[in-house]
């Protein structure tokens, strides 16, 4: 009894040991990750994909044209790739020199009246999407907690987004159409698209961090 007491012990320990050897710890390495990651959120925060779908000549509307900026896959990405550690460090510094520098980081510019911009929200619900992602990512079914992960990121951004965007079209005095169509236009338009190309995000990360041989942080 009393060995297996022991045992049970030592494999707890060595279980910890592997672990935590196995983390993606501070260092070149680690700076190139986060560094690429901060540059690919920049880069997508200014990507636009574009493309125009014709429909039957039947249709109220012949062409439909499609715009979308592909920032929320790229911060599941960096979950993914990450994890809740160093994935954080990445979108609170990505936040941090968009208030704090002079670089036109955001989409439309930068500085600390950034805060007052109606899509500030979706921007700082980055950090919360990433925290939650990269937790649901640690529960052992694969497929599962790679598609609620997904699902928790999207939504925690969109909720946020939404929320802060609501009390600041309020402040403002905004009309309630004004709101709506934001928020249609930003959200309720996009979130499927934001789920697609996350998932496919996602995959793609999962891939580099058996590449680089990376366990969740």
């Amino acid at each position: 009894m009393r060995l297996n007491i022991i045992n049970k012990r030592k494999i707890a320990v060595i279980s910890k040991i592997k672990k935590s050897s196995n983390r993606l710890k501070f260092g070149l390495g680690t700076l190139a990750l986060v560094s690429l990651c901060l540059l690919l959120l920049i880069i997508g925060t200014f990507t636009q994909l574009k493309y125009d779908i014709t429909l039957p000549a039947s249709s109220p509307v012949p062409i439909y044209h499609f715009e979308y900026i592909p920032q929320i896959p790229v911060v599941i990405f960096i979950a993914a790739l990450l994890g809740s550690r160093w994935g954080l460090f990445t979108v609170i510094l990505y936040i941090a020199l968009g208030l704090f520098s002079y670089y036109p980081v955001f989409g439309l510019g930068g500085g600390l009246s950034y805060i007052f911009q109606y899509n500030f929200g979706y921007i700082a619900a980055y950090i919360f999407a990433v925290y939650f992602s990269s937790k649901e990512l640690k529960k052992k079914n694969f497929i599962i907690s790679n598609i609620s992960a997904v699902l928790y990121g999207v939504i925690i951004i969109h909720i946020i987004g939404i929320i802060y965007f609501t009390i600041t079209a309020i402040m403002k005095h905004d009309t309630i159409s004004f709101i709506y169509d934001f928020i249609y236009y930003q959200s309720f338009s996009k979130i499927l698209y934001d789920v697609i190309f996350s998932i496919i995000a996602m995959i793609i990360a999962r891939s580099c961090r058996k590449l680089l041989w990376i366990i969740n942080g």
